[in-house]
């Protein structure tokens, strides 16, 4: 792309009447034009002497590629950059000094075409500020430093008190990625490396200065010959004259960049490992969700099979228990850091005993499934929405201790049997594990009631479970008692009182002779299954509606073609993960404004989403409860 004639004439007539050294060059680097100044500039007699030559035609080869170097960054970012550039006056032969500032250049669609620059010439000041330094090489600390700091096998130099160099070694030079130390002295970081990094160096330099101690900090080095960003622990001390004042500082720098690589190599490794496992915990979620809504279908189906044999329902159930446990142990196996490190401070709060238990056990069979052992669950139906005043945490790692010893003590026995039961009254609701195994002698029932850590049968037990057990008893306002026979077995039960169910959680379903039930939720089954539950109410209360939904826009597409009074009908159950959607189950609660709304989901345990519910008054129903919780009609009109 070359500049054409009417570009050229305009820039022609503006430079001539500037009153500073203009030139403009295409994105070849040859030299298009340049008004008087710049010729003078450069030492040339006229345009034919510089016209269509390149910096490589025109100096040294070293101050050709770094002119060029320059040139190139203008034209490929397309910004304007400055810096000082060393020119050979062509007539004289000698070196005179110019900042210059270039700017590209562009054609009627906005292409770039070339640069136009502008310098201005700053020889007298390089000159006067070469004489300083040469009188301050003068001063005898610095004519020591001139002489032994190329003895030295690391990088030395020297600043005066305006971080000026005023001298360093070989190693420093080839740390910048110059020829030669004489290109750094005199000049400060600014002349050196982008504002950022010359802005942390100076301070460092000044605090050194300021404090008259030694300092360190790491600072990131532009090697100017590769471009490349290279790392070093700087250490800085002040450099005093022989009357101890403070004429500048004196630094050593060892290199790190590739001890920075391998760190950003390990966090990044780090990032990835944590980026897979998200998506794995995601997966798993999404898994367990596919899985466990069927399943929930399943189960409120087998309560209303009753024409089915005991056998037959023996092993569906078996069956769907398997399914479940496997849902349930991705969950677990993938759970966030921040929900697998419960904090031994974390807050007593209403917990729903049964699915803890029933999440534990599904943990459990996973943890043992190689071992000879059967696990049975019972949960009675007084213990089912039982609540206690409990800390999760620590009742789950106590009834996961109490499992494995359980474990332990059937010493893989062809037909172990570990049963978990779970019952409750007004008053209390208690949960026992127990087990076919050795048993336990009297002596040892009496350590545990009084507290005496013991580690029978284990090689390398320190009692702490036990310990921890009996912290969660006292924490929590809980007993334990112990039943064993040497030869028969053990059962442990821990008892804590009872609380009323929390208020957000749905313990019926209640509704009115004309109620509209709204169900949404992104599995199919689950319609069906909710179809099953409340035929026997549709067929004895016809003035009942169902209506069902697996898109949330729908369910609030319907819910506002309805009249207000039709709205005060609504009974809305609704899934909070709504796959591939938009918005969750809360979101379209939330937007409908309906009064009577229960949150169906297994995600009741997450406490933003609890937290979330309980703000906009929303009842949560454990999707496990589903086929149990009782439908309540209330014999009355809506008016």
């Amino acid at each position: 792309m070359s500049v054409n004639s009417t570009t050229i004439q305009q820039l022609e007539a503006i430079a001539e009447i500037l009153p500073a050294p203009v030139y403009w060059i295409d994105i070849h680097n040859i030299i298009l034009g340049a008004n008087e100044h710049a010729l003078k500039a450069m030492g040339a007699s006229c345009l034919n002497e510089i016209i269509g030559k390149t910096a490589y035609d025109l100096y040294p080869k070293e101050l050709a590629e770094y002119i060029v170097k320059h040139n190139m960054e203008v034209m490929e970012k397309g910004i304007s950059l400055s810096q000082e550039e060393t020119i050979l006056d062509l007539k004289t032969e000698k070196v005179r000094y110019f900042t210059t500032s270039k700017s590209p250049l562009r054609d009627d669609d906005g292409r770039i075409i070339g640069l136009i620059g502008s310098s201005i010439e700053v020889t007298a000041e390089k000159e006067a500020e070469a004489l300083r330094i040469e009188k301050l090489k003068k001063i005898n600390v610095f004519k020591h430093l001139d002489l032994l700091a190329p003895l030295y096998p690391v990088p030395v130099y020297w600043y005066d008190l305006n971080s000026v160099f005023v001298g360093a070694n070989d190693y420093v030079a080839a740390g910048l990625g110059v020829a030669s130390i004489d290109f750094v002295i005199g000049v400060t970081p600014y002349d050196l490396y982008p504002r950022e990094i010359a802005e942390h160096i100076v301070k460092h330099n000044d605090e050194v200065i300021r404090t008259g101690q030694m300092l360190s900090q790491e600072e990131p080095i532009k090697d100017r010959s590769t471009g490349q960003i290279r790392y070093y622990d700087a250490f800085k001390a002040p450099l005093r004259d022989e009357n101890g004042e403070i004429i500048g500082v004196i630094g050593t720098s060892i290199e790190i960049t590739d001890k920075k690589e391998k760190e950003r190599l390990t966090l990044e490794n780090k990032n990835q490992k944590i980026e897979h496992q998200q998506k794995l915990i995601t997966l798993a979620h999404t898994v367990a969700h596919d899985i466990s809504s069927p399943l929930s279908a399943l189960n409120m189906m087998m309560h209303l099979c009753d024409e089915l044999h005991e056998n037959k329902r023996s092993v569906i159930k078996r069956a769907t228990e398997s399914i479940l446990d496997i849902a349930n142990n991705l969950l677990s196996t993938y759970r966030n850091e921040e929900q697998r490190a419960a904090s031994d401070l974390e807050q007593r709060q209403p917990l729903l005993i049964s699915d803890l238990i029933m999440q534990l056990l599904s943990e459990k069979k996973a943890q043992y499934s190689n071992h000879p052992v059967r696990f049975e669950t019972e949960i009675v139906k007084e213990a089912q929405f039982a609540f206690a005043h409990m800390q999760t945490s620590q009742f789950r790692r106590s009834m996961s201790n109490l499992i494995n010893n359980a474990v332990d003590a059937l010493d893989n026995k062809s037909n172990g049997l570990i049963a978990i039961k779970l019952t409750a009254d007004t008053q209390f609701v208690a949960a026992s594990i127990q087990d076919n195994g050795k048993g336990m002698s009297p002596c040892l029932v009496e350590k545990m009631l009084n507290r005496q850590s013991f580690t029978e049968g284990k090689k390398h037990g320190h009692g702490l479970g036990l310990q921890q057990v009996w912290d969660t008893l006292d924490y929590n306002d809980g007993e334990m008692t112990v039943n064993s026979v040497a030869g028969e077995g053990t059962t442990i039960q821990l008892t804590f009182p009872r609380i009323d169910a929390a208020t957000w959680i749905a313990q019926t379903i209640h509704l009115k002779l004309n109620s509209i039930v709204v169900i949404l939720d992104d599995e199919e089954s689950i319609h069906g299954a909710w179809d099953t539950r409340f035929a026997p109410y549709l067929k004895t209360y016809p003035t009942l509606n169902v209506h069902h939904f697996k898109q949330g826009q729908e369910a609030l597409n319907f819910f506002s073609g309805l009249t207000s009074k039709d709205k005060d009908r609504i009974v809305f159950l609704s899934d909070y993960e709504l796959l591939r959607q938009d918005k969750n189950g809360l979101q379209i609660i939330e937007e409908s404004g309906l009064k009577n709304t229960t949150l169906v989901t297994s995600y009741y345990a997450n406490a933003k989403v609890r937290d979330k519910a309980i703000l906009l008054e929303v009842k949560i129903l454990p999707k496990q409860m589903a086929s149990i919780v009782p439908i309540e009609v209330e014999l009355t009109h809506f008016l």
